[in-house]
């Protein structure tokens, strides 16, 4: 790779950097955690633990990282090309967002297990639809940043796009998140929400928040040599908190701790039964 190449990608301050040595053990350590945690996913969709639909983008987020892992850790030990770079660089920046929707879905089965219709407020819904077409946004600004990396490293007109593009992903990110994150604190206090499911409901909110923050400290960060720059800083903020909020999806029996909105025929028995006595 050319020294201006080099200067490019030093200036588009991807996270995680470009893969070396150091990437090797932990790839491999996490690589056998995802996959390891595959049965346990599988088995919860087989047993209708977890609501399909809400599991498809962490079933998207376990492969991607798979993949992006074992390509990091093949790249650290082997030469590797342009193409591979920015293959392994667009999956580590989409990667986290995926898990950001399902934190939406269980708030929204959260309020809608402990609030009566009649009684629900119509802006959950609404927020819930903003958050969801703001992870769209931020997806969408990765993915044309990502784009347009190749002819970045080569043509440094469209160097600052691809800067403005990343850290404008970064922050819409952030944004959802930390709203959402407000909206569930906020529906427990205003509707006297369920404690525990709440606090479970937290747990992924606040890793998402702190992979959220790390990521717009990084992509600002103008410094090459600060920490938040560093290896250890995108082990930890990052992959870690990822995965630490995946598991949060499959440890337990969502359908149970978020049943949701009672179906029509069980209301219709309730009625009954509540009849006859």
């Amino acid at each position: 790779m050319s020294t201006s190449s080099e200067s490019a990608l030093d200036s588009i301050n991807f996270s995680g950097g470009i893969p070396s040595s150091a990437d090797l053990a932990p790839s491999i350590i996490f690589t056998i955690l995802y996959v390891a945690s595959v049965p346990l996913l599988v088995w919860r969709l087989m047993r209708g633990h977890s609501p399909i639909l809400l599991m498809i983008r962490p079933c998207i987020f376990v492969l991607v990282r798979i993949g992006t892992l074992i390509l990091r850790a093949v790249m650290s030990k082997n030469s590797f090309g342009e193409g591979e770079l920015i293959a392994e660089l667009v999956l580590v920046s989409i990667g986290y967002l995926f898990l950001i929707d399902p934190v939406v879905g269980l708030w929204n089965l959260h309020v809608d297990t402990a609030v009566p219709r009649d009684q629900r407020p119509s802006w959950v819904k609404r927020l819930a639809s903003l958050m969801r077409i703001g992870l769209l946004a931020a997806i969408g600004t990765a993915i044309a940043g990502s784009a347009l990396v190749s002819s970045a490293l080569t043509d440094g007109s469209n160097l600052s796009t691809v800067i403005d593009l990343r850290r404008a992903s970064a922050i819409i990110s952030l944004a959802v998140i930390g709203i959402t994150g407000l909206a569930i604190i906020q529906t427990h206090l205003r509707f006297g929400l369920d404690a525990r499911r709440t606090g479970y409901l937290l747990i992924p909110t606040v890793c998402l928040l702190i992979v959220a923050i790390y990521r717009v400290v990084q992509v600002f960060s103008t410094d090459p040599n600060a920490t938040i720059r560093k290896l250890p800083a995108f082990w930890v903020l990052q992959i870690t908190f990822e995965f630490l909020a995946y598991v949060c999806f499959i440890a337990i029996n969502i359908n149970e701790w978020f049943p949701g909105a009672p179906k029509t025929e069980d209301v219709e028995m309730a009625r009954s039964a509540q009849y006859k006595a």
